[in-house]
């Protein structure tokens, strides 16, 4: 089962995340890890099944949970997919276990890692059934990498 007292970050899609850096620093007093560039991505979509894309990602630093900018290529990382460009972000020690739940319990895989029938990867986004909130499970194997990121290394 997912616990939200987990809850590491609240994302957003955005369209020019150097710009939204900027913004989101001087309006709301947000210091930033350094941007990241991940070219390529593995990612799945029910849509476009496994296949690459270029994500420029970057958190808030300080205490969770924090604030996640993400500037990504296609329909899923649109600011504008009302639907994908907003999410909260979850650890979990057991993203297939928890993911598979959800599934059960009426969820859906809207994009991941890998396949679900290749067991997500390290993260997975899952839509509840009335649409309302989409979670990323984030395996707490990324958060040694995640944690030196957020240390400005």
């Amino acid at each position: 089962m997912v616990d939200l007292t987990n809850i590491h970050h609240n994302g957003i899609a955005v369209a020019d995340v150097d710009k939204a850096v900027a913004d989101f620093g001087r309006d709301l007093g947000l210091k930033f890890a350094p941007v990241r560039d991940f070219d390529p991505l593995p990612f799945w979509t029910p849509e476009a099944g496994a296949h690459t894309l270029r994500v420029r990602a970057t958190y808030s630093v300080g205490q969770a949970p924090h604030l996640e900018l993400v500037q990504g290529q296609g329909p899923f990382y649109d600011p504008a997919n009302a639907t994908h460009a907003r999410h909260v972000g979850v650890w979990t020690q057991d993203l297939k276990g928890d993911a598979d739940w959800l599934v059960e319990a009426g969820w859906s895989v809207k994009a991941a890692n890998a396949a679900p029938d290749q067991g997500y990867g390290v993260i997975a986004y899952l839509l509840s059934p009335d649409g309302a909130l989409l979670i990323e499970l984030v395996s707490t194997d990324l958060k040694p990498v995640i944690d030196h990121w957020l240390s400005g290394a």
